[in-house]
């Protein structure tokens, strides 16, 4: 993708990079063992990792051809996490049990 117009920050550039980035190196690594690429990228055998591969390159010429990258609205997500209260973790571990 380093040819193509979109952005290196576009998410979406981001993400197939990482994902076949590390689907290639699974393979490089364990090439002779079918059983272990499939466990390490936990999305199908061989076979279905490398129909999902080209139905990627299918997306991404249409991505590439109508500029998705320019429609995207950044915004910023606000996201508020509260620490439970010691009863509910008290609850929470009781249920476990």
């Amino acid at each position: 993708m380093d040819a193509s117009d979109m952005p290196a920050d576009a998410r979406y550039r981001i993400n197939v990079e990482a994902v076949a980035r590390y689907r290639i190196a699974v393979c490089r690594d364990n090439y002779d063992d079918p059983e272990t690429i499939e466990e390490l990228c936990d999305c199908g055998q061989v076979e279905e990792l490398a129909i999902q591969g080209d139905d990627e390159m299918i997306v991404l010429d249409m991505y590439l051809e109508s500029r998705m990258w320019e429609r995207v609205v950044k915004t910023e997500v606000e996201y508020h996490y509260e620490e439970p209260e010691e009863e509910e973790k008290e609850a929470d571990s009781e249920e476990t049990k």
